[in-house]
């Protein structure tokens, strides 16, 4: 079974503000990608999707200040990389980049 750890933890750390006596535990998604087939770009995008909205849930800080909005930004948009870099897969990857094509050939 393939399982995705959407970790965020450093970037949960950058978050905190600095007067803060201790920094929360690191917080983390698992989203798994079994049965997902890479050959069908409407299952990749939901996957996708599914990987987008755990990265910002680990990421979301709950606070109304602007600098603490872009650390969420921020941490999400790495969060999403290191997941989709993780699970290697070119039709993932294309979607992540910006590109999707309507038909991948993914020999995995």
């Amino acid at each position: 079974m393939l399982k995705l750890l959407c970790a965020a933890g450093v970037c949960l750390a950058m978050a905190t503000p600095a007067g803060a006596a201790s920094a929360p535990p690191p917080a983390e998604r698992t989203v798994s990608a079994a049965g997902v087939d890479f050959h069908d770009p409407d299952a990749v995008r939901d996957l996708y999707a599914r990987l987008r909205a755990a990265a910002d849930a680990v990421c979301d800080s709950y606070a109304a200040n602007s600098r603490v909005t872009q650390a969420d930004v921020a941490c999400s948009s790495q969060a999403l990389a290191a997941a989709v870099r993780k699970l290697d897969r070119p039709a993932l990857t294309a979607i992540h980049d910006g590109h999707a094509p309507t038909r991948w050939a993914d020999s995995r």
